[in-house]
């Protein structure tokens, strides 16, 4: 397989994950991927759930059973592109596009995986998944590749999740943690000075808006920026706001407040302003400083609003939580704490899903220890480690299981000019290639 033109094929697939317009991948790239390893005599399947689409191909019988599993769908665009998001664009042996670091260079990866194994004697069952709604939590494709191994008897003993980056072995990873909470309307005319204020976001040294790795005290959030701004601000009341808004786990490059200065009297007029809308941003800042007991993670407890929107008579903002805990009871209350000090006499609403499970994989398990030596013999120099985000690992990990993530070097993850550096595709198959070779010893006539 040429893993460049197949990277070309799978970019211009525009597979993006929107919920709030009602978009979602096609049945158009699943079919793809299916005839690919349909070719490679593979045993593969589409499975459907509620309009999503993933691709199961098994190889081999028995145990033990090794899962690769990688995801198809890409987050929306969003701006500031030097090229055509659908188009691989090469430069300097870097290729550009959508998902060509999330996750379909991971794709090809397990294609060229599939290749090489298809052709060799394995002991056990292989097994090679690609799903359409990582993006948007899993539940449809994720999930359902679960179930559907459960049913044949094949729930993995080792799992390789190929969505890393940087071709490190991740043996950690934090739960998910999805906060909406709202306020009601509440219009008052006032008499002040209209302003407007603008507030970006940076990422220091990245180009990423992932909020999994948004890292406070380093790097800067437009909503929080702007929480901070009217927690000392407090003559400004807001009327309005817009924000270049993208999807729950990506932070937004920019967020604008249209604005009252009850202070300032100079060319005043009597304007409408939002009290509810006011208090709901300057309580951002607090709650994403929120603290409850979790368990060891680099990463600590990450809480980023990257939603904020005008829904019937309420105003809602939306938080994308990561931390190493399941305990929904202890995120609830932690909220609560500071929801009744801050937002106490407004009918405030709140709503918290917190995802299946994180990852914790132990460094002395068989999977990571082979990992570790598949690595060495391909002169890698990494450790385990823990990433920031969260992957469908999560679908797996409540129930025994060795687990890992990996995945070929790339940057700019989920915002512009997302790129791979192409030739770590090829050696990121090497090493699926390898570690399933060692965990699957050839058998013997």
């Amino acid at each position: 397989m040429d893993y460049v033109s197949l990277l070309r094929h799978l970019v211009a697939f525009p597979t993006i994950n929107n919920p709030a317009q009602d978009i979602r991948p096609t049945r158009e790239c699943p079919e793809f991927l299916k005839n690919q390893l349909t070719e490679l005599d593979l045993n593969a399947q589409i499975l459907k759930q509620k309009g999503f689409f993933s691709v199961l191909a098994t190889h081999g019988t028995g145990r033990p059973v090794t899962l690769f599993l990688a995801h198809f769908d890409v987050v929306p665009i969003g701006q500031g592109w030097n090229s055509d998001p659908f188009e691989l664009t090469i430069n300097n042996e870097l290729g550009y596009g959508r998902g060509t670091a999330d996750d379909k260079g991971n794709v090809v990866a397990l294609l060229l995986t599939a290749e090489a194994l298809a052709k060799q004697d394995l002991s056990g069952t292989v097994a090679f998944a690609m799903t359409g709604d990582e993006e948007i939590g899993g539940a449809n494709g994720a999930s359902l590749v679960r179930k559907t191994l459960e049913k044949q008897n094949l729930f993995p003993d080792y799992l390789i999740t190929a969505d890393g980056v940087g071709m490190q072995i991740v043996t950690r990873r934090r739960n998910t943690c999805g906060i909406t909470i709202s306020v009601p309307k509440a219009e008052e005319i006032r008499q002040g000075t209209p302003e407007k204020h603008r507030f970006t976001t940076d990422y220091v040294g990245r180009q990423s808006r992932h909020s999994a790795y948004f890292l406070p005290g380093v790097d800067r959030h437009a909503l929080l920026t702007a929480s901070s701004f009217l927690l000392h601000h407090p003559q400004i009341k807001v009327s309005q706001v817009t924000g270049g808004f993208v999807k729950s786990n990506v932070v937004p490059d920019w967020f604008e407040i249209d604005g009252l200065n009850l202070a300032n009297i100079t060319n005043s007029e009597e304007l409408s302003c939002n009290v509810n809308l006011t208090r709901l941003i300057q309580t951002l800042l607090p709650l994403s400083r929120i603290q409850f007991p979790t368990r060891l993670s680099d990463y600590g407890i990450t809480l980023c609003p990257n939603l904020l929107y005008e829904k019937k008579n309420r105003w809602e903002a939306y938080f994308d939580g990561r931390a190493m805990t399941t305990n929904t009871e202890v995120v609830e209350a932690a909220i609560e704490a500071i929801l009744n000090e801050k937002l106490h006499d407004i009918k405030y609403q709140t709503i918290v899903r917190m995802g299946k499970a994180f990852m914790n994989t132990p460094t002395d398990s068989h999977l990571v220890k082979t990992a570790q030596k598949v690595a060495l013999r391909q002169d890698l120099k990494t450790q385990p480690i823990e990433l920031g985000g969260a992957s469908d690992t999560r679908h797996f990990s409540d129930r025994p299981i060795e687990a890992i993530d990996f995945g070929p070097i790339g940057f700019g993850v989920h915002g512009s000019n997302e790129h791979v550096v192409l030739e770590s595709i090829p050696q990121t198959a090497q090493f699926y290639i390898q570690l399933a070779v060692a965990l699957h010893s050839v058998k013997r006539a």
